[in-house]
C-alpha cells in the first residue's frame, strides 16, 4: 500500500500559521481574561441593581422581625432595652514565629471557663464582641446557659446590621438572615442541590414579605448567598436534643460547601454540639453581666418604664414605690442570675406582681401574666413534664393536643348556645341596636347586613397557650416553648416527687432541657434520685455529671439531704491536686453560684492550705463573694506568694473594694516588686471609681515603676481617656521603660486581637509546620491531614509549636491522636496539661465520646 505524499510546502505554512494564532492566542489570554472578568463585572453589577430595591424591602422586614425577639417585646422594642453582646475570648491564638503575647493579670490568675462565665465576668476578663470574632474567617456558636442572651445577640446583631450601626461597621455590607431552627423543618427530604438547601428559608422569607415584594425574594435570597454577603444566623439549635444536632450540622455541611464565602452563627448549649467544630465553627461562650452591666439594665429599664408603662391604666392602680429605693434593692444580690431572670425579678417588681425573692418566683410570677384566664396551671406541667421525658424541645401541635386533650374545654352544648345567643339579643337590645335577622341560610345578619355566626368557636388551648406567647408555632404544625426555661420549669413542677421519671432524665443524652428539667425538679422536690444518679456515671478526664449536678444547687433547699455528699464530692475534686486548674475553678465557681452560705468560710480554708492552687482557688472565689472577713487573708498572700496565686488575690481585694482591702493593693503598687506592682494596677482597672483615679494618679508618679505599672493598668481599660493618657506617655514620659511599655500597648491595640481564632489554612498550606516537617526530614501532602508531624509537632519543648498543633489536632481526635493527649494530661508539666483537658472539652463538646484512660494503661 502507498502512503499518500505530504506537501511540505503547505505542512511548513501551516505550522507557520499554527505557531501565529497560538502566539496572538497567548498574547491574548490577558486580553480574553480581563474580558470575561468584565462580563462577570458586569453581571454583579446588574444582580447588584437588582437587588438595590429589594434588598432595601429586606432590611425593613429584618428590622420589623427582630424587635419581638425578647421576653418583654409586649413593653418595649427590641433595640429600646437590649445590650450589645460581649463574649468570652479564649485564650490567644497561637501561631509560632509571632512575638509571645504578655497576658494580664486576670488571664494570668483565672483559669479559663467557658461553661462558667460567671466568674470571669465578676474580674472583667477580656471579651470579644461578635465583629471582632468573626473576623478570624470562623464560623461561630455561641454558647451559654438558658436564659444568657443567646437569641437577643442575634437578633441585636441582625438589626444592628440592617441599620448600619456604627457598632457593626465590618459587617454593614453583609445580608443578616435570621432564621430559627424550627422553621427549617429537618432533617430535609432532599438535600441534593442548593436550591434545596435554600428552600426552607427562601420560603420563609416569602411568606414574611409584603406581597409585592414576594416573587422577587427567592433571587434575592439566593444572590445574598452566591455572592457570600449572607450571614447566617441560625437561632434555637442550643435548645435541641443531641439526634437534632446531628440533623443540623448534616444540612451546615452541605450548605457550608454550596456557599463557601458565607459565615454562620449558631447557638448551642454548654452540653453538646455535635459536628460543627469540623464545619469551622468556634464555640465562644455569651458573657454573663457584671454588676454595672446589671445597674445599668436596671436604671434603663427604670426610664423606659417611667416614659411608656407607667401611664398605662392597669400600672396606675398599682401601689406607688420610689424608684430609686427599687433601684438599689434591684441591683444587689444578682450574682449568678441570667440576663433573663434579672429581667423576670425587674419587671415582677415593676409591675407590683412579684411572688417571691427567687429566680423561680419570678418566671411563676411571668408565667401566671402570661396564662390565659381559662388555661389549667396543670395542664403547662404536663406540657413541659411531656417535651422533656421525650426530649422533643420540638413537637408536632397534634402532640401537645394529645398530652393536655384532658384539659380542653368541652363542646359547647345545644342548651349553652341557645343561652348564648339570647344573652347576645339582650344585649343588643339593651343597647338600643336592632336585633340581628335571621339570613335564608339560617345564620344571623348584623344591622350592616353581614352574615354572622351564630355563636363563636372556642379556640383550643393549644391556640390559646400560643397565642398568650408561652408556645410559639412553626413552620409544618410545629410547636415549642417560646423559650426553654418555661419548658425546664414546667418540668420541674410536672415531674417533681416522680422517681421513675427524674431517672427516665437521667438516661437521656445530656442536652439542655434535661438539665434544666432536673435544676427546677431540685427546687421542687426531692433530687436525690438525680443527684446520686449523677454522682455515680464516671466521667474520670472531666466530671461532666459531677458539674451538672452543682448546677442544681442554687435552686435548692438548702435543708435537701443530697446537699451534703454532692458538696463533699465537689470538695473532693478541689482538693485533687492531680486534677487540671481549668476543672478544679470550675468547682469554684459551682460553689459561689450555688448562694449556698457555708461556701465563703470554705474559701478563706483554701486560702491557707500550704497548696499554691488552693490558695489561688480560695482567692478566686472569695472576691467572688466579696467576703470582706477574707481580706487579712488575701493580704498575706500578696506578701508570702508569687505568680498567679499573688495575681488572684489582687483581683481578688480589689472586687472586695473594702477601705482594708483597696489599702493592700496600693500598698503592693506603691512598695512591692515590679510584678506586684503590675499586678495591683491591672487589678485596680476593675474598679471604676477609686482604681481608676489612682491610675491617672500612678501615671505622672516620680516614681518609674509605679508609672510603668499604672501603664498596665490603663491598658486595661477601653476609655477614651485612658488610650489619650497612653498615646501621650508614650511620647511624652522621660524614662524609656515607661515610654517603651506604652508603645507596646498602643502598637498592640492596633493590631488585630491575638484572641481571635483564625480559620487553619490546610497543613500543607501552614508555612511553619512545612518548616517544622523539613527540619524533621518530612513532606506535607497537600490533601493530607499530616497527623504524624503534628503528633511530632505537639511532642515539641516549644510552648508555641506545642500549641499551635494542638489547634489541629483537636479536630482530628483518632484513637493516635487521643492516646497522646492522655499521656500528656496525665503527666507531670500542669501548664501541658491545661492544654490538653481544653482541647479534651472541646473534643467531648464536638460529639466524641471520650475513651476510658484504662484504653490506653492510664488512670
Amino acid at each position: 500500500m502507498r502512503l499518500p505524499s505530504i506537501d511540505m510546502i503547505s505542512f511548513w505554512i501551516g505550522a507557520a500559521a499554527a505557531t501565529v494564532i497560538w502566539w496572538v492566542i497567548a498574547l491574548s489570554r490577558p486580553l480574553i481574561k480581563q474580558i470575561f472578568a468584565g462580563i462577570r463585572e458586569s453581571n454583579k453589577e446588574r444582580q447588584l441593581q437588582a437587588s438595590a430595591g429589594v434588598e432595601g424591602v429586606y432590611r425593613k422586614m429584618v428590622y420589623k422581625q427582630t424587635q419581638p425577639l425578647h421576653l418583654a417585646a409586649s413593653l418595649f422594642s427590641l433595640d429600646e432595652i437590649a445590650q450589645p453582646a460581649q463574649l468570652l475570648a479564649p485564650p490567644p491564638f497561637a501561631q509560632p514565629g509571632n512575638p509571645p503575647l504578655r497576658l494580664d493579670t486576670v488571664e494570668e490568675g483565672l483559669p479559663y471557663m467557658p461553661t462558667w462565665p460567671e466568674i470571669a465576668s465578676v474580674y472583667r476578663a477580656p471579651t470579644l464582641t461578635i465583629p471582632q470574632a468573626l473576623s478570624g474567617g470562623m464560623n461561630l456558636i455561641l454558647v451559654g446557659q438558658p436564659g444568657a442572651g443567646k437569641t437577643v445577640a442575634l437578633a441585636h446583631l441582625a438589626s444592628q446590621i440592617v441599620n448600619h450601626a456604627p457598632e457593626v461597621e465590618s459587617l454593614h455590607e453583609n445580608i443578616p438572615i435570621l432564621v430559627h431552627v424550627a422553621d427549617l423543618g429537618l432533617p430535609l427530604a432532599s438535600m441534593q442541590t442548593p436550591k434545596d438547601l435554600l428552600a426552607p428559608i427562601v420560603s420563609l422569607m416569602v411568606e414574611r414579605s409584603p406581597v409585592f415584594d414576594a416573587r422577587r425574594m427567592p433571587d434575592f435570597i439566593d444572590y445574598a448567598f452566591q455572592s457570600g454577603r449572607a450571614l447566617f444566623l441560625l437561632d434555637g439549635v442550643d435548645e435541641l436534643p443531641q439526634a437534632a444536632i446531628v440533623d443540623v450540622a448534616a444540612y451546615l455541611r452541605p450548605l457550608l460547601k454550596a456557599y463557601p464565602k458565607i459565615q454562620v452563627i449558631t447557638t448551642a448549649g454548654q452540653e453538646y454540639a455535635n459536628g460543627l467544630a469540623s464545619l469551622s465553627f468556634e464555640p465562644l461562650a455569651i458573657m454573663p453581666w457584671n454588676a454595672i452591666q446589671q445597674k445599668h439594665f436596671v436604671e434603663h429599664w427604670s426610664e423606659l418604664w417611667q416614659r411608656h408603662v407607667a401611664t398605662e391604666p392597669w400600672a396606675k392602680n398599682t401601689a406607688y414605690v420610689d424608684a430609686l429605693l427599687l433601684n438599689r434593692w434591684l441591683s444587689s444580690d444578682n450574682f449568678g442570675l441570667t440576663p433573663l431572670e434579672l429581667t423576670l425579678k425587674i419587671w415582677g417588681a415593676y409591675a407590683g406582681d412579684a411572688r417571691g425573692p427567687r429566680p423561680v418566683d419570678a418566671i411563676d410570677a411571668h408565667l401566671r401574666r402570661l396564662l390565659p384566664v381559662s388555661a389549667p396551671l396543670e395542664a403547662l406541667h404536663i406540657l413541659g413534664a411531656q417535651a422533656s421525658l421525650k426530649g422533643a424541645s420540638i413537637f408536632e401541635n397534634k402532640n401537645a393536643k394529645e398530652w393536655i386533650k384532658s384539659f380542653e374545654p368541652a363542646e359547647p352544648t345545644p342548651a349553652e348556645v341557645a343561652a348564648s345567643e339570647a344573652a347576645l339579643l339582650e344585649t343588643d337590645g339593651a343597647s338600643g341596636q336592632e336585633a340581628p335577622k335571621p339570613a335564608k341560610d339560617g345564620k344571623k345578619t348584623s344591622k350592616k347586613g353581614g352574615a354572622q355566626p351564630a355563636a363563636a368557636p372556642r379556640t383550643g388551648l393549644i391556640g390559646q397557650l400560643t397565642t398568650s406567647g408561652i408556645l410559639s408555632a412553626h413552620t409544618g404544625n410545629h410547636l415549642r416553648f417560646t423559650h426553654p426555661i418555661f419548658m425546664g420549669y414546667l418540668a420541674g413542677k410536672g415531674l417533681m416527687n416522680h422517681a421513675n421519671d427524674a431517672e427516665t432524665l437521667l438516661r437521656q443524652p445530656a442536652w439542655s432541657g434535661q438539665v434544666m428539667a432536673m435544676r427546677y425538679i431540685a427546687a421542687f422536690s426531692d433530687a436525690s434520685v438525680l443527684v446520686n444518679g449523677l454522682l455515680t456515671m464516671d466521667d474520670p478526664i472531666l466530671q461532666r455529671p459531677s458539674l451538672t449536678a452543682a448546677r442544681l444547687l442554687r435552686e435548692a433547699p438548702r435543708n435537701a439531704s443530697w446537699r451534703v455528699p454532692l458538696m463533699s464530692k465537689l470538695v473532693e475534686l478541689l482538693q485533687n491536686e492531680d486534677l487540671p486548674m481549668g476543672l478544679r475553678s470550675q468547682v469554684i465557681a459551682a460553689f459561689a453560684v450555688s448562694g449556698d452560705p457555708s461556701t465563703a468560710s470554705l474559701f478563706r480554708q483554701l486560702m491557707m492550705a500550704p497548696s499554691s492552687e488552693l490558695r489561688r482557688l480560695g482567692a478566686i472565689g472569695a472576691g467572688v463573694l466579696a467576703d470582706g472577713k477574707a481580706v487579712e487573708a488575701l493580704s498575706a498572700i500578696l506578701n508570702q506568694s508569687t505568680g498567679a496565686v499573688r495575681d488572684a488575690a489582687c483581683l481578688a481585694l480589689v472586687q472586695i473594694a473594702t477601705p482594708a482591702a483597696l489599702e493592700a493593693v496600693a500598698t503592693a503598687l506603691l512598695r512591692g516588686d515590679e510584678p506586684l506592682r503590675i499586678a495591683a494596677a491591672e487589678a485596680l482597672a476593675n474598679h471604676p471609681e477609686e482604681g481608676h483615679d489612682a491610675l491617672r494618679e500612678g501615671v505622672t508618679n516620680q516614681d518609674i515603676l509605679l508609672r510603668r505599672a499604672a501603664v498596665y493598668g490603663l491598658a486595661r481599660i477601653n476609655e477614651p481617656w485612658s488610650i489619650e493618657l497612653l498615646e501621650k506617655t508614650q511620647v511624652a514620659d522621660e524614662q524609656w521603660a515607661v515610654r517603651s511599655a506604652a508603645v507596646e500597648i498602643v502598637e498592640r491595640r492596633a493590631k488585630p486581637d491575638a484572641h481571635v481564632q483564625q480559620r487553619l489554612k490546610a497543613p500543607s498550606d501552614t508555612a511553619w509546620l512545612i518548616e517544622y516537617a523539613g527540619k524533621h526530614g518530612q513532606g506535607i501532602t497537600p490533601g493530607a491531614a499530616a497527623t504524624d508531624i503534628l503528633l511530632t509537632a505537639f511532642k515539641d519543648d516549644n510552648p508555641e509549636i506545642r500549641a499551635a498543633a494542638l489547634n489541629y489536632l483537636r479536630y482530628t481526635p483518632t484513637d493516635g491522636v487521643l492516646a497522646e493527649l492522655y499521656q500528656k494530661f496525665y503527666g507531670t508539666d500542669s501548664e501541658v496539661k491545661e492544654e490538653v483537658y481544653r482541647a479534651l472539652a472541646e473534643i467531648a463538646y464536638n460529639g466524641t465520646p471520650l475513651p476510658p484512660p484504662m484504653q490506653f494503661g492510664l488512670g
